[in-house]
């Protein structure tokens, strides 16, 4: 987590002590307006969040071009005056007033005619029902987020905003919906998550065009027959709900991609759940009381589905019809210690067009030679599963030649076995936590894989390197963070020094 806010801070003071920057696609962006008056028509983005502000200046109207303000953080703003000044930039459309303590919206943002976006986040008194009735007037506006603002009541106005495409509400406290939601028929992306929903307006079924709706995190137990209406429906989220079934008319999604389903307690599907013959990726993550029988009735109407995840399901066997899913490329069975390994891997050894495969954390003993027969695997992570037998592994995984990532952290593993030099196509190879390697044997090793380009030995308390890690000629990335050498080091210099061509991702243990 250190480590995160480092970098964090790195490149946050990188973006501040240069006065602009540029958006990735080679829009300048300003972060100081003395700068920005300097061409002030080349201003389209301007981005003044947490400066302290506590007036905008009248020389802003300057930026006749100006597409997209940043005013998040500057709580101490006179809001009739700025929105006064705002309204004389005709090409607004984009507003951000993130965190600003507002209570209430001047009537003139009804003057920005041209905003396509307003983001509303961290402003929990605001006068809401006013708002809205505001931005009525507002009829470009395509993106409204008011996420994090405890709201609990959803003005039922808010069903006024016909506009609407995109409508983030996440992180507040509503338990319904006004079924008023149902007349904002433009939306194609709805954010209702991390609420605490008990249940889901009947009204939605109106929202015709909608293709992405995020609602995980709340207290769902069910979901409205209605739901299986939204035809145009790609994505939809409900992990972390109390579900314990879908309505069977969850069949007519018929376009759905993405279904999440994570943690929830779900004890069957229905069967109008092989009806989604367009699903493409389906999380099942933490529902150890399903009846995995009910799962794939009819596998042969799936064949578009390339995704699976059955993370932590206390599985003793992989459900019967997976063998079934012709198409499957990813399958994540991590954390489900009890799965019987040599009948799974029997099962996957069918399943010809796997790519990725996740069996971490499962304390596997014994890798059933099964595996050997997923030519086409080119992810495979074995990490954390220290009482795995590793001479028997590596034969088997030395036949993986198609293997592009091999993971094998947090294994106590002392050696790795010279059988993977058969690995001809291995890019990546992750070993971190086993402190005990015996680094010059595998710096041997792994010199003769011509194609290794990333090597991660992360945690391993290594304090000194040896010369033999020079060989690795070809190494384009070393993650080397959380070892015992500091970055001001003779050891650090040493491995520069080593490897002059390889980018090493570094960070010390202790900072």
């Amino acid at each position: 987590m250190k480590l995160i806010s480092i970098l964090v801070i790195l490149l946050m003071s990188t973006n501040l002590l240069g006065q602009y920057g540029n958006d990735g696609g080679g829009t300048r962006i300003f972060y100081n307006i003395k700068e920005a008056l300097q061409t002030p028509k080349k201003v389209f983005k301007l981005y003044l969040d947490h400066n302290e502000l506590t007036q905008l200046p009248p020389t802003i109207v300057q930026f006749q071009n100006l597409k997209e303000l940043q005013l998040g953080g500057n709580p101490d703003l006179d809001w009739d005056i700025t929105l006064d000044l705002l309204a004389q930039l005709p090409n607004l459309e984009k507003l951000s007033l993130s965190e600003n303590k507002i209570e209430k919206l001047p009537e003139s943002i009804t003057q920005l005619e041209n905003l396509e976006e307003l983001i509303l986040v961290g402003n929990p008194n605001l006068d809401w029902e006013l708002t809205f009735e505001f931005l009525t007037h507002l009829s470009q506006l395509k993106l409204l987020d008011i996420g994090n603002n405890r709201i609990k009541d959803l003005p039922p106005n808010i069903g006024n905003l016909g506009s609407l495409e995109k409508l983030l509400i996440w992180g507040n406290r509503m338990i319904n919906l006004p079924p008023t939601i149902g007349n904002l028929r433009n939306l194609r992306e709805l954010d209702l998550s991390n609420n605490q929903l008990r249940r889901l307006t009947s009204t939605v079924k109106k929202l015709q065009k909608l293709q992405k709706i995020y609602l995980w995190n709340n207290y769902l137990t069910e979901l409205p027959s209605e739901i299986g209406q939204l035809s145009n429906l790609r994505m939809l989220n409900l992990g972390g709900n109390n579900l314990t079934t879908l309505p069977q008319s969850i069949r007519g999604l018929k376009n759905l991609q993405t279904l999440g389903l994570a943690y929830n307690n779900l004890l069957y599907l229905p069967k109008g759940f092989s009806g989604l013959f367009n699903l493409r990726s389906l999380d099942l993550e933490g529902n150890p009381n399903m009846n995995w029988l009910t799962l794939f009735l009819q596998p042969q109407r799936m064949n578009k589905l390339v995704v699976l995840n059955l993370i932590n399901n206390r599985l003793i066997d992989l459900p019967p019809n997976i063998v079934g899913l012709k198409n499957l490329k990813t399958l994540d069975v991590k954390q489900n210690p009890e799965m019987n390994w040599e009948s799974a891997f029997k099962q996957l050894s069918q399943i010809k067009p796997l790519q990725q495969l996740d069996v971490s954390n499962n304390d596997i003993q014994k890798l059933p030679s099964e595996i050997i027969h997923l030519s086409q695997l080119k992810y495979l992570h074995l990490g954390s599963n220290p009482n795995m037998d590793w001479k028997q592994a590596f034969f088997n995984i030395a036949k993986l030649k198609s293997l592009e990532t091999l993971i094998l952290s947090s294994n106590g593993l002392e050696k790795v076995d010279e059988e993977i030099k058969q690995l001809n196509n291995l890019k990546e190879l992750e070993l971190g936590n086993n402190p005990a390697l015996h680094l010059d044997a595998l710096f041997e090793t792994l010199s003769l894989m011509d194609n290794l380009e990333t090597l991660s030995l992360i945690d391993n308390n290594i304090s000194s390197v040896s010369t033999a890690i020079g060989k690795l000629k070809n190494l384009k990335v070393l993650h080397f963070w959380m070892n015992d050498i500091s970055l001001n080091s003779s050891e650090h210099t040493n491995l520069q020094n080593l490897l002059p061509q390889t980018s090493i991702i570094y960070m010390p243990r202790y900072l």
